[in-house]
Order: C-alpha cells, then structure tokens, then sequence
C-alpha cells in the first residue's frame, strides 16, 4: 500500500511540472485531495519556474488552502531557499493565510528582511505578529533581533526611514515574545 502511495505521489509530482497544461492543470487539483507535505517544495518551484499567471494563481490558491500537518513549515523552509529569493514576499503572504508563522526560522527570515528591503518586510511582519505569546527557540528569536538591530542601524541616516521603522516594529515584536 505504501509502496504504492509513493508511486503515485511521484507520479502527481511529475505531472505538476508538465509540459502539457491539461496535465499540470489536473495535477494542481488533484493536489487538494492527494497532496502530501512534500508536495509543497514542488509547488512553489512550479511557481518558479512558471511564466503563466493563471498557474502562479493556481498555485498559489492552494498553498493558502493548505490544512496538511507540518506543511507550513514546509513552506517557509522552501520560501527561505535562496533559489525562491524571487518570490518570498508571495510565499511568505501564503504562509501566512494557511495559518503558518515563522517560529523557528526567526534568524533566517530576519536576514531575509535585512537583505530584501520593504517587501519582505511587511509580509515578515505579518508572520511575526501571528507568532504565539513565548517563541520556544530563545536562541533563534535573540539572534532574529540582533539581526533586525543591525539592519536598522545600518540604514540610519540615509533614505531608508520607512525600512528603518519596519525594522523597529519587527523587533518590538519579536522582543514581546521574549521569556521574562
């Protein structure tokens, strides 16, 4: 049985990246039904590697609607990968509607922030606010503050003062979270 749910996920893989649209058009809806956490790193590189609109649409309707265990953690893994740099603001607003936050990648989506500038930021902003009262990994969420304190101080005294503030709000908020 497994043995074959396997196939059959390689199978739905293999035709999400289809050269025939009817084929990676059938693929994205039978995602909904049969569509395991794997299957999100095969999106979003679907979303890459697409110039179709429609399909980035599509794609991204079902990454919103994702119910699967582990599967926002997935996502933001695949968001964060430098090969996806392109299209992290989009990923991170789906993450965020597929109720994801970015606990345990504070470190990394800070850096994000520091080095994309304004998109990344208000999208992060959004996943930070919807983290839980305590982040478990202290670690990661003091490291995630010092990242966005240099960042701000970095951008002092040039054109930067939105940014700037961005920063300074995402560091308020991820302090509120810190163990007292």
């Amino acid at each position: 049985m497994e043995k074959e749910r396997s196939k059959a996920l390689v199978e739905l893989h293999g035709a999400l990246h289809s050269p025939v649209a009817e084929m990676r058009d059938a693929a994205l809806k039978r995602v909904k039904q049969e569509g395991e956490v794997s299957t999100v790193a095969e999106l979003v590189r679907l979303r890459r590697e697409t110039d179709e609109g429609a399909v980035r649409r599509e794609v991204d309707a079902v990454l919103r609607s994702l119910k699967l265990e582990g599967a926002g953690e997935a996502l933001l893994e695949a968001a964060l990968d430098l090969d996806n740099a392109e299209q992290l603001p989009e990923l991170l607003a789906c993450l965020w509607e597929c109720g994801g936050t970015g606990e345990g990648h504070l470190k990394m989506l800070a850096t994000r922030c520091v080095e994309m500038g304004m998109p990344v930021m208000v999208e992060a902003l959004t996943l930070i606010e919807a983290l839980p009262e305590w982040v478990e990994d202290e670690g990661d969420l003091l490291e995630a503050m010092l990242i966005l304190k240099q960042g701000a101080e970095a951008r002092q005294g040039g054109n930067a003062e939105a940014e700037v503030a961005m920063l300074g709000m995402m560091w308020k908020e991820l302090a509120g979270r810190e163990r007292a």
